[in-house]
């Protein structure tokens, strides 16, 4: 049977701890590029921990031994890509906790979580039948506010038979197993104060295990609810999700909206809303709200740094002319620039629709809080997008000029260039 859909389990219930899984067949067309972007995606989101002197935060093992910090997260999405062409199944997973309760259990830094997963990706690859010695893994740590989570890639490398579906007790074997682990102190304490017998208990039975999650549920039963509302319709896998106090500060978010409402004044009603059939003086003031949004945002800033960063990587292919650098960096900028001009016109668009049956005063305020939130977000993802083609499309080309299969020099000055990148930062 052939699937193009993402196979997609999860559990949808109370729970101490979240383990989703899913994999996307590597028969579907777009698979080897969706997962190479998943990569990148993770490892340098906002919200993701990133190491000292690189821009990512991604870590892991690519063979037994010593966990990795991988000086650039794209040498993994490309063995990720290639194990996908090869029909090889690469899974995404995330694992997540309250943050209270990771606090409880001493997961409070990024070291502390590289401890957790290094201890427990056994279990992972043991209930998708992987051999340790064939276990390739890559992870990263998001520190959410409501819910630090840890998002997880892994695959056999030497699986032989392609798979199309992945039974939805699989996740939910790991899930429990993990809790078992996890929490298996706590659970003991839990069994004492219920029934002193149980204080030497050594198997920790799906019916205890259910009762100790009822019992975590309610110590709290809003927070719990909260927490697994988050994840019933989400997949992580959209900066549109991502929860806004992460991504906007609320006093700048005010402000940018002050802004969009001037904006919108200055906006002619009638036309086309398209950057390059602005008047002058309309074209300066859309300017202005974009400079705005990049000096109060650093992290969509950060986005078009890094799309300005990859599109350059294709010309130093062709050439190291500083004068030739300088201007295709201004060229980019102006690029990105423009596109967000675009996205902020949009939304202007939308506004000049639905103005006409607005309040005045403070629930018009709110909208345009909102407005520029979600204006803000789209941003970022639109941004997240082109940065993520450009390092594709830098890809095929060095291939392309590297003949084929890089060569280790080449290889090797890239990797310098990732890591004098990640020291600019």
């Amino acid at each position: 049977m052939s699937r193009i859909l993402p196979n997609y389990t999860e559990v949808q219930k109370i729970s101490a701890l979240i383990y989703k899984q899913r994999f996307f067949h590597p028969n579907r067309s777009k698979t080897a590029v969706s997962n190479y972007v998943h990569i990148g995606y993770i490892a340098t989101r906002p919200g993701a921990v990133r190491h000292e002197n690189l821009p990512h935060g991604l870590f892991g093992k690519m063979k037994p031994g010593s966990i990795d910090i991988f000086q650039s997260w794209q040498d993994v999405a490309r063995i990720a890509r290639d194990i996908s062409k090869q029909g090889k199944n690469m899974y995404r997973s995330v694992i997540s906790l309250r943050t209270e309760t990771a606090m409880v259990l001493g997961l409070n830094d990024f070291e502390t979580w590289q401890q957790y997963i290094e201890q427990h990706i056994a279990t992972l690859a043991a209930h998708n039948r992987i051999k340790t010695e064939n276990l390739c893994w890559a992870a990263a740590f998001h520190n959410e506010k409501d819910h630090p989570h840890l998002h997880i890639v892994f695959w056999d490398k030497e699986q032989a038979i392609m798979k199309n579906f992945t039974h939805p007790e699989i996740p939910n074997r790991i899930r429990k197993q993990l809790i078992k682990d996890t929490f298996a102190f706590k659970i003991k304490e839990f069994c004492a104060e219920r029934d002193l017998a149980k204080t030497g208990i050594t198997n920790i039975t799906d019916a205890i295990l259910e009762q100790f999650e009822a019992h975590m549920k309610s110590l709290n039963p809003q927070s719990f609810r909260a927490f697994q509302q988050r994840y019933e319709h989400e997949d992580e896998d959209s900066l549109l999700r991502l929860p806004k106090h992460h991504l906007t500060n609320p006093q700048a978010a005010e402000q940018l909206a002050l802004h969009l409402f001037e904006l919108r004044q200055a906006i002619p009603k009638n036309g086309r809303l398209a950057y390059q059939l602005l008047t002058p003086e309309a074209k300066s003031h859309v300017d202005e709200f974009v400079l705005d949004l990049l000096q109060q945002n650093p992290y969509l800033a950060e986005m078009v740094e890094t799309y300005v960063k990859a599109k350059l990587e294709v010309v130093k292919l062709y050439t190291s002319d500083p004068a030739s650098l300088t201007k295709q960096s201004s060229k980019y900028q102006a690029e990105a620039e423009k596109r967000i001009a675009n996205r902020i016109l949009s939304t202007v668009r939308t506004i000049i629709k639905l103005d006409q049956d607005s309040d005045v005063g403070i629930r018009q305020l709110e909208r345009y809080r909102t407005w520029t939130e979600q204006l803000i977000l789209e941003l970022l993802s639109v941004m997240e997008q082109l940065s993520m083609q450009a390092q594709l499309d830098y890809e095929d080309k060095a291939k392309v000029v590297f003949g084929g299969e890089w060569s280790k020099q080449a290889k090797k000055e890239w990797l310098l260039r990732q890591k004098d990148k990640g020291m600019d930062r």
